[in-house]
C-alpha cells in the first residue's frame, strides 16, 4: 500500500535538537500524519525520496563557512544543491534570506528601511571596520550614534562570540571594540526586553531581563562593561547589570499587543522568514518601540506548545502552495482556451473572407453581358 503521508525533512544539529527536545517534533508529526527525517548529507544527497518541507538550522555552519572552513562550505554547497532539485519543495528558510540575519549592518539596514511607524523604530548604527578612533568618532558622529551605546560583533549569529557585547561609555571606550563590530545606540528601557517568537503569522511575547538604563553622567565615569547578551537575557539570571533604581522603576510602559503585532508583520516581509525571534524594547521617555536585533529560528523558550504551532504553519504553506499550483494551472488552461478561441475566430474569418470573395466573383460574372 502507498504511503502518501507528507515528508518533512531536517538538518539541524543534535546539540540544537536536544535543546529543542525534538522527540516530541517527531511525535507532532506522526500525530498530524507527517513522516519526519533527517536529511543524509552524504554524496548522493539528491537520491533522498520524496521531501515536502525542509527546515534547518544552518547558521553555524554558514557562520563556519564564511571564514573559510572547506567541511562547512561542502556541507552548505550539498544543501543548495539539494534545494536546487526539489523546485516545488517548501524550505524553512530560505538560505538567500536566513543570510541577510548572519550581518548585523546589513539587518539593521533592511530593518531601517522597513520600519515606517511613528512609534517603531531601528536604533542609529554604524559599521566599524578600523580600529582608529579618530575615524571611528567620525563614523559616529555621521551616523548620530551617542555615547553609550552597544558594541556588537558583525556575526550575529552561529557563533557564541555573537553574544559577546560590551557597552562603550566614551572616547577612551572605543579601545575596547573589536572589528569587525557594530555600533548601535543605547536605548533605556528600564531592564526589560520582550522577545517575540515567530511561527509564520502567529507569535508569542516573552518578558525576560535586560540592561539597566544609562545616562550622561555615566559617560564620565564609567569603563566600558563587558557581557554576554545570552547570560543577561535568560529567564532566570539576576545580574546585577540589570538592577534598576527606584525611581526608574516608575518609567516602566506597558507594552501594546498591536504594535507588536504591526513589528511581527513587517519585520515577517521584509526578511521573508518563517522562523524568527525579533528582540524589541520600549523606550523609557517617548515609549516608542525599538527593534534591536533579529534572530533566526531562535529558541522559542517559553513559547507554549511550540510544535503543534510549527505544524499547523507548515500545513498552512503546503495548502497555500497547492492552491498557488491550481490557480496557475487555472491560469494556463484559460490562455490555451484564449488561444485557442483566437485561433478558432481567425480561421472563421478567413472561411469568411473567402467566401465572400467566392460569392462577390459570381455576382461579378453574373452581371457580365
Amino acid at each position: 500500500m502507498c504511503d502518501d503521508r507528507k515528508v518533512i525533512g531536517f538538518w539541524i544539529s543534535e546539540k540544537k535538537r536536544q535543546k529543542l527536545n525534538w522527540s516530541e517534533f517527531e511525535r507532532v508529526c506522526a500525530k498530524n500524519g507527517f513522516t519526519l527525517r533527517m536529511v543524509d548529507l552524504n554524496p548522493n544527497i539528491k537520491n533522498q525520496g520524496r521531501v515536502d518541507v525542509f527546515v534547518h538550522k544552518l547558521t553555524n555552519t554558514l557562520a563556519i563557512a564564511e571564514h573559510g572552513d572547506q567541511n562547512a562550505k561542502t556541507i552548505i554547497s550539498r544543501i543548495q544543491e539539494f534545494i536546487k532539485k526539489r523546485s516545488e519543495m517548501i524550505v524553512i528558510d530560505p538560505l538567500e534570506n536566513v543570510n541577510n540575519l548572519q550581518n548585523r549592518h546589513k539587518c539593521y539596514k533592511i530593518m531601517r528601511n522597513a520600519l515606517q511607524h511613528n512609534d517603531v523604530f531601528a536604533p542609529n548604527f554604524v559599521e566599524f571596520k578600523s580600529t582608529n578612533i579618530e575615524e571611528n568618532l567620525i563614523l559616529l558622529k555621521r551616523k548620530n550614534v551617542k555615547f553609550p551605546f552597544l558594541c556588537k560583533p558583525l556575526l550575529a549569529q552561529g557563533s557564541t562570540d555573537a553574544h559577546k557585547m560590551m557597552v562603550i561609555f566614551n572616547k577612551d571606550g572605543l579601545e575596547d571594540c573589536q572589528v569587525p563590530c557594530v555600533a548601535q545606540d543605547f536605548i533605556n528601557h528600564n531592564a526589560i526586553l520582550y522577545k517575540l517568537y515567530v511561527v509564520g503569522d502567529k507569535f508569542h511575547v516573552v518578558e525576560r531581563p535586560s540592561l539597566k538604563n544609562f545616562y550622561t553622567k555615566d559617560c564620565l565615569t564609567s569603563n566600558t562593561i563587558f557581557f554576554n547578551s545570552s547570560d543577561i537575557s535568560k529567564c532566570d539570571s539576576n545580574s546585577k547589570l540589570s538592577i534598576i533604581s527606584d525611581e526608574d522603576k516608575n518609567l516602566t510602559v506597558k507594552p501594546n499587543f498591536e504594535t507588536f503585532q504591526w513589528i511581527v508583520r513587517t519585520i515577517n516581509k521584509a526578511f521573508g522568514l518563517t522562523l524568527i525571534g525579533i528582540d524589541v524594547v520600549i523606550e523609557n521617555h517617548t515609549k516608542k518601540y525599538a527593534i534591536i536585533d533579529v534572530n533566526i529560528f531562535p529558541s522559542y523558550d517559553g513559547y507554549p506548545h511550540f510544535y503543534e504551532q510549527l505544524i499547523e504553519c507548515i500545513k498552512k504553506l503546503i495548502d497555500q502552495k497547492v492552491a498557488r499550483l491550481n490557480s496557475n494551472s487555472n491560469s494556463n488552461k484559460c490562455l490555451s482556451d484564449d488561444l485557442d478561441s483566437g485561433f478558432e475566430s481567425d480561421e472563421k474569418k478567413r472561411s469568411l473572407k473567402e467566401l465572400r470573395l467566392s460569392n462577390d466573383t459570381k455576382n461579378d460574372s453574373s452581371a457580365i453581358p
